[in-house]
């Protein structure tokens, strides 16, 4: 290569704020790591005219960690003292030892590469690491995913900086859906039936998805059914478009379909919004959604919707007791205006609280006093146990909690999904396809609220 990565200097935080900022091309990302020069730059169309603060000069950074496998510690139910590798990674068993399909190495040359984050913060503290061997799993149950596309979301986006109910611990690589085949793979998890070449989907609310290669319990992997459809269509589907699909059919009484039903989805401009939206049009529904901005309303009018504003307080009085099914992934009144939207028999499905977590109100910290917490955590508890427990005619749909609950049905309506994209009668919407190098950027972006659609990481 021409060119060598430049050491990375302290940055400003981002300061973002009511305009939208503008998001860097791939130019400055891909000089920065020594790649060619306008590579995906498909990713800058929808961010032209934006004006982004505080650009991440740390973004791009080879590890000098963990360089070659011999090195990886060894800890309890990993690969033993008595378990040895040769030079192209094939191994030879030995007492306690795991099985694991071997892989073959390249010395020399980058065969891993991810997004990751030593500490809470801003996008500026995403780096990106190069490394030169591919992963191997740590534990029986450990299934190694080749990524085809992951999903850049505003989960990723709360992990980061510490927000939120569920954390994790740093460090740590976002990326909370994947779709690829399976690379290598546990003894435990081989027994159960995955193999080498498996074409597969995967869960994780802790991340670790944006990268070449992943890690996954086997418990957090399903197959995908379709070896046709596009794996950045596929990715749309494992989390956005299952939770909307899920709720949709939470609605219904005895199954029956949502033909001329009157549903309200609130923040049909985001990413399991217009998901919903989709999918209950093609049963004949008639939805309404609430937008903040001419240019939401405008796009969910092309798509068939009716509009309504953003806050309760201008639409509550309009639709009050006639809504057959509220959709409310948003919380903005701990779901109390859209239970109200609902008729005698309607039923409320709550999928959310992204209202509670608004970045460009409280900047990286959490709100409140210190010694307790952030109050927003508080709030999250208190309008999910409430909706939970004690709102009548509510139920609460987490499309994770379903995946491990019941992975055979979970698969049985991932395989319809992709029936659906395959024959064309649905097309899940993306907003950019980004590289692992642009995921700061993409990030960065998705903080503003303006997003039309998910973002998909290439690797």
């Amino acid at each position: 290569r021409s060119k060598k990565s430049k050491s990375p200097t302290p940055s400003k935080e981002v300061e973002t704020n009511s305009e939208t900022p503008q998001h860097l091309s791939a130019v400055k990302h891909a000089g920065e790591t020594g790649e060619e020069s306008g590579a995906r730059a498909e990713f800058s169309t929808d961010f032209e005219g934006q004006d982004f603060q505080g650009q991440d000069d740390k973004a791009v950074e080879t590890s000098n960690e963990d360089q070659t496998f011999e090195d990886e510690p060894t800890k309890e139910g990993s690969m033993t003292d008595d378990t040895t590798f040769s030079e192209d990674n094939t191994f030879a068993s030995g007492p306690g030892s795991i099985d694991i399909e071997p892989s073959s190495s390249n010395k020399g040359s980058v065969m891993n590469k991810d997004i990751f984050i030593h500490e809470a913060g801003g996008p500026n503290n995403l780096v990106v690491r190069a490394m030169y061997y591919t992963p191997l799993p740590s534990t029986p149950e450990e299934v190694i995913i080749k990524v085809e596309a992951s999903t850049v979301s505003f989960r990723d986006c709360m992990l980061r900086r510490g927000l939120g109910v569920e954390k994790v611990s740093f460090p740590f690589t976002p990326g909370c859906e994947v779709v690829g085949t399976i690379s290598h793979l546990g003894n435990r998890a081989k027994r159960m039936g995955y193999r080498i070449g498996d074409r597969v989907v995967a869960m994780n609310r802790s991340g670790g998805g944006n990268g070449y290669y992943a890690k996954f319990h086997m418990d957090c992997v399903s197959p995908i059914i379709s070896n046709k459809i596009e794996a950045a269509d596929a990715v749309c589907l494992v989390d956005v478009y299952m939770t909307a699909y899920q709720a949709l059919r939470c609605g219904k009484n005895d199954g029956t379909p949502l033909t001329e039903a009157n549903i309200l989805v609130t923040d049909g401009y985001s990413p399991v919004g217009q998901a919903a939206v989709q999918l209950a049009l093609l049963e004949g529904a008639n939805v309404y959604v609430t937008t903040s901005e001419t240019g939401q309303e405008e796009h969910m009018r092309s798509l068939g919707a009716k509009c309504l504003p953003y806050s309760p307080n201008k639409w509550l009085h309009k639709i009050k007791g006639k809504m057959d099914l509220v959709i409310d992934n948003t919380c903005l009144d701990s779901y109390d205006s859209s239970w109200n939207a609902l008729s005698a028999t309607g039923t409320l499905v709550v999928t959310g609280i992204t209202s509670l977590y608004n970045f460009t109100d409280y900047g990286d910290v959490g709100f409140g006093c210190d010694a307790f917490g952030d109050f927003r955590d508080y709030q999250a508890r208190w309008a999910t146990m409430k909706a939970k427990y004690i709102m009548s005619q509510t139920k609460f749909n987490d499309v994770y909690e379903s995946f491990k609950k019941d992975p055979k049905q979970y698969s049985q309506e991932l395989k319809y999904l992709c029936f659906l994209v395959e024959n064309g009668t649905l097309k899940p919407k993306i907003a950019e396809r980004v590289s692992i190098e642009e995921i700061p950027d993409a990030q960065r972006y998705l903080e503003t609220g303006k997003v039309n659609g998910t973002i998909v990481c290439l690797p």
